[in-house]
């Protein structure tokens, strides 16, 4: 779990970001030197105390539209907080112990580091890639076990703790995140709500519900039903036209499922995931989840947009133009809908019931992850974990507080009351082994996903057989006794 700076620490932070972007112009930087709260963070940091005469690390990073790698490498100054935090952690380390950070982006991750640990190349040090690429090129046994790789120590505070405990797999860690990445959070899933459109019908204070463990998805259906309006009074429900309850994504399924505590796998005492899915609770789950995002006369989903691509799409339009009370979508949009004049807040996904007793938030597989190819041997593995422990400790000051005291709290939902919110959602991501590897392993997981968005409660119909066959194969590949 990421650890959230200080409010003290926030505004430092801040006044120092604008600082470094006033004196862009010149191509300076200021802050090169670590600060006196940086070097409290840093006590903690065990790497040698070396130069490394202007080596190059490589970093293969993502080219992917909107989801491109912004994280890792940064040229020069500009005026987003995101690339100035990043250009500052970089060149404070790159000062420090006389080495380059450098990254090459790719739209093929696989093939790129197929071809690199084949041909013996060795061209990447690391690669930061979504969190699906990297499952994918793990079952192919191209990735390092990061707990082999020296100096990488997974106890300290700036790695996702809740994400090693899930993405292990028999003790082993193929990929990882923490504060030296955002594109996990980016990733990760939330409810926006239009305050507009709640105050209008006298709804509930949200947040409130939230913080007293209220927020279910009876709440949420209750106010989507009472926030519809059939505004042209044609009959039919128009994303553009009438307000909605609920606009959604294609990947509100999963989001809606695992609100709901609904896993495929878990792990059993020697960390080895098995099939678990609870049918009876998915079956009682699925009609008040398809309420919500399934029935047409309620929300603009995957059941009446033209595609995944329409849906996300008429979506954001839909909610940004004030003609949805919810919008579920990845908390990169709250940077996304900057352009529209639309006053929200930001809620986790609501508990099925309040028995339930705790949130559960998905990070969809578009999340990103550090790895190493199994190309970096001897010596360089020891120096590429040493590069990449201090990256991620150094982001604690610099790439964490820019990414939510700026980006998301001050240009995103511009409402203070959403910082305990994501706060919350952020700490409470479920992970699950099997939507991990879904696509290796026959796409089981999206099939029962999809029956929350259908409203089909068939779900012991569905056979795990081929899907607990190749989870079986993968962990033979990783030489895990199952």
């Amino acid at each position: 779990m990421k650890k959230l700076i200080t409010l003290l620490l926030a505004l430092l932070m801040l006044v120092s970001l604008l600082a470094g972007c006033a004196d862009s112009d010149e191509g300076t930087t200021e802050n090169t030197t670590v600060s006196e709260e940086q070097t409290n963070v840093l006590d903690n940091l065990n790497v040698p105390d070396k130069t490394y005469d202007g080596k190059e690390f490589m970093f293969l990073t993502r080219d992917a539209a909107e989801w491109t790698t912004v994280d890792i490498f940064a040229e020069e100054q500009t005026t987003d907080p995101i690339v100035d935090a990043v250009y500052r952690r970089n060149d404070m380390i790159q000062t420090k112990y006389d080495l380059k950070i450098l990254e090459t982006q790719t739209n093929d991750p696989l093939a790129a580091v197929e071809k690199d640990v084949k041909g013996g190349a060795g061209e990447y040090d690391a690669i930061v890639q979504k969190l699906g690429s990297c499952a994918t090129i793990a079952t192919k046994n191209y990735l390092h076990n990061l707990k082999d790789v020296p100096y990488m120590d997974f106890d300290q505070s700036w790695w996702d703790q809740k994400a090693l405990e899930g993405l292990s797999i028999g003790n082993k860690v193929y990929f990882a995140t923490g504060d030296l990445l955002t594109s996990d959070n980016d990733g990760t899933f939330i409810v926006m709500f239009n305050k507009r459109i709640a105050e209008d019908n006298g709804l509930e204070n949200i947040y409130e519900l939230v913080s007293n463990k209220e927020w279910t998805f009876q709440k949420m259906y209750d106010m989507a039903s009472v926030a519809v309006k059939d505004l042209n009074g044609n009959g039919k429900m128009e994303h553009d036209q009438d307000v909605l309850g609920t606009a959604t994504t294609g990947n509100s399924s999963f989001c809606m499922m695992y609100a709901a505590g609904i896993v495929i796998t878990a792990k059993n005492e020697n960390d080895v995931p098995e099939y678990v899915l609870d049918v009876e609770r998915a079956v009682d789950v699925i009609p008040l989840s398809y309420s919500i995002i399934g029935d047409k006369n309620m929300a603009l989903s995957m059941n009446t947009a033209g595609g995944s691509t329409d849906v996300v799409e008429n979506g954001k339009t839909c909610f940004g133009n004030g003609h949805a009370l919810f919008f579920q979508e990845c908390l990169q949009c709250v940077i996304r809908l900057r352009s529209y004049d639309v006053e929200f807040g930001v809620v986790p996904f609501p508990m099925f019931n309040e028995a339930q007793g705790e949130y559960y938030s998905h990070m969809n597989e578009v999340g990103g992850m550090v790895a190493v190819p199994t190309g970096v041997i001897g010596e360089e593995l020891e120096q590429i974990g040493a590069v990449i422990e201090t990256m991620a400790a150094y982001s604690v000051d610099t790439l964490t507080p820019a990414y939510y005291d700026i980006t998301l709290i001050s240009k995103g939902t511009r409402d203070e009351e959403s910082r305990p919110m994501i706060e919350l959602i952020l700490a409470n991501r479920i992970y699950d082994i099997g939507y991990v590897f879904d696509a290796s392993w026959g796409g089981f997981v999206s099939q029962i996903a999809n029956k929350f968005m259908d409203g089909k409660t068939n779900v012991a119909s569905a056979k795990p057989n081929s899907f607990k066959k190749q989870m079986s194969k993968t962990l033979d590949r990783f030489e895990i006794d199952n």
